[in-house]
């Protein structure tokens, strides 16, 4: 089951005796993080930060100043990267190697993203579900050049990286190992909102989807007049494909995840187009009970490390 991006490139540098784990999302102007530490047979949460900066020029100092909060700690680091500093693509994957189809991934996608194939960095996990006769892969792909900065400042504090990874993969840590498929729409502040279908802890399907970046500051007005049913609309292709096309069992249910005053309201409202249960997204992570809803992808990331680490020692 794939639960990491990005955990086979060789420049991490991994502490293979951690006595913390922390987690650090980068967002729109904000970065939330938060340091986990054993204690009593379990890991616990037990710092919390939250660094503002003031533009894309500040990211890097803004990041060193957070993990500096954390100096007392030697661990490891799980960045979860903003959706403007890397692409998702599906491609068929090669009839190669696992270390064949890593070492050609940026030729191969290169006509797929935006990024000169000189600068593509990328890693893949195989699609849970066939398509056809061939099988899919999902490719994760990055620009070296703007992510290698980022990554010599984690490396220069006492966590150094051990993990990047996206918001895809971290929703499908919140929703837990579900035998049903839930569709969740998710928003961060000032980005287009991803569409995910999610199941047993994998990406199913994910798309980005375009021209709703204003969708959490609209009032309910605004959304009434054409949002809602253009959005409605893609979701509903989307499930459309996923039943049909791929031949999926139907949906458990639809989540709503979106930085709007609104989010009440626009459940409510968006619940009248499915038949199945519309609700707003919420963790179901244990560790991430009782802390605020901005540390859960923080909480989530730093427990993938956890993950992987008992992976590795079994």
């Amino acid at each position: 089951m794939i639960k990491t991006l990005l955990n086979r490139l060789p420049f991490l540098n991994i502490n293979n005796h951690p006595s913390a784990m922390v987690g650090l999302v980068v967002q729109h102007l904000q970065i939330t993080a938060v340091c986990l530490v054993p204690a009593q047979q379990q890991w616990v949460v037990e710092q919390k930060v939250t660094q503002e900066f003031q533009n894309e020029t500040d990211l890097l100092s803004a990041i060193a100043d957070c993990l500096q909060q954390f100096d007392k700690y030697q661990g490891q680091s799980a960045v979860v990267l903003p959706s403007n500093m890397y692409q998702l693509v599906q491609m068929d994957k090669p009839q190669l190697s696992e270390l064949e189809i890593q070492q050609s991934l940026q030729w191969t996608v290169k006509d797929l993203v935006t990024i000169n194939p000189a600068d593509i960095i990328a890693d893949y996990i195989d699609n849970p579900i066939k398509q056809g006769p061939l099988d899919k892969i999902s490719v994760f792909v990055s620009n070296r050049s703007l992510i290698s900065p980022l990554i010599d400042v984690v490396n220069q504090s006492d966590a150094p990286l051990s993990l990047l990874t996206c918001d895809e993969m971290i929703i499908a840590s919140l929703v837990g190992k579900q035998s049903a498929a839930n569709l969740i729409v998710s928003q961060e502040v000032a980005q287009e909102p991803s569409l995910l279908i999610v199941r047993d802890g994998c990406v199913l399907f994910s798309r980005r989807l375009r021209g709703f970046s204003r969708l959490s500051d609209m009032s309910l007005e605004e959304l009434a007049h054409g949002m809602l049913d253009s959005l409605s609309l893609e979701v509903q292709r989307s499930i459309d494909f996923f039943e049909s096309q791929l031949k999926q069992p139907p949906l458990k249910s639809i989540l709503i995840r979106i930085p709007s005053t609104c989010l009440a309201e626009i459940v409510a409202q968006f619940g009248q187009y499915f038949p199945v249960k519309v609700q707003a997204f919420k963790s179901e992570l244990p560790i991430c009970q009782g802390h605020e809803e901005q540390y859960h992808f923080a909480i989530a990331a730093a427990a993938e490390l956890i993950e992987g680490g008992n992976e590795e020692s079994d």
